[in-house]
């Protein structure tokens, strides 16, 4: 029983100096390999490490998403592939390639690319800019320089030249609106202004 126990002691002994040695070569070899596939001091590839270090810097978060619903029941959803916070301005943030949709309460829905865009939490709107396009389930394609669209209510602004194709044809007007039709609760109105000129392309 003793011979027993001094050869379990031994083990014990033993393992307590090859563990701590196979421990440091397999961190070793970790380390190696991190090295070997081109990274810095810290282990990062050198793009990566410059990618932290910007969203560091600048505040900025890749891929971002929101998502909310409106007073009156409309259900948006955005995402871009950068956002960056104004450092003078912490409810403001300036994104990339951005991608929205509005689900609205009449059923209906409404699609919305653009390449840049400024989007204001405190003021709950969001400008969009730079080949602005909207696709809607009605059958419309609108395309514009700038839209502006609200986060509480649904409403969806067009200050500038729209060009857009739907049903009845080609349209060109100054300005538009998507938002909730005044006449009828519940339903939602695609609104064309200022100096509208419609061609009319029958269909076949």
């Amino acid at each position: 029983m003793q011979a027993h126990d001094n050869a379990y002691s031994r083990f014990i002994a033993a393992a307590k100096i090859v563990l701590p040695l196979a421990a440091l070569g397999l961190l070793s070899t970790l380390f190696m390999i991190s090295r070997d596939h081109g990274g810095g001091d810290d282990g990062l590839p050198p793009r990566t490490r410059v990618e932290i270090e910007g969203l560091l810097r600048e505040q900025r978060l890749g891929a971002p998403n929101y998502a909310g619903v409106t007073r009156d029941g409309t259900a948006i959803s955005m995402r871009a592939d950068t956002a960056r916070t104004d450092p003078d301005n912490r409810g403001r943030s300036e994104a990339s390639n951005i991608q929205a949709r509005l689900d609205l309460p009449d059923g209906s829905s409404a699609e919305i690319e653009a390449r840049t865009g400024a989007i204001d939490t405190d003021d709950q709107v969001a400008v969009l800019e730079g080949d602005t396009r909207i696709s809607t389930s009605t059958g419309y394609r609108i395309e514009t320089d700038r839209l502006r669209s609200a986060f509480a209510d649904t409403r969806v602004e067009a200050d500038g030249p729209v060009d857009a194709e739907g049903p009845p044809g080609r349209i060109e007007a100054g300005s538009m609106t998507l938002g909730p039709d005044p006449e009828h609760e519940g339903r939602y109105l695609l609104v064309f202004k200022d100096g509208v000129r419609l061609v009319y392309e029958p269909r076949n």
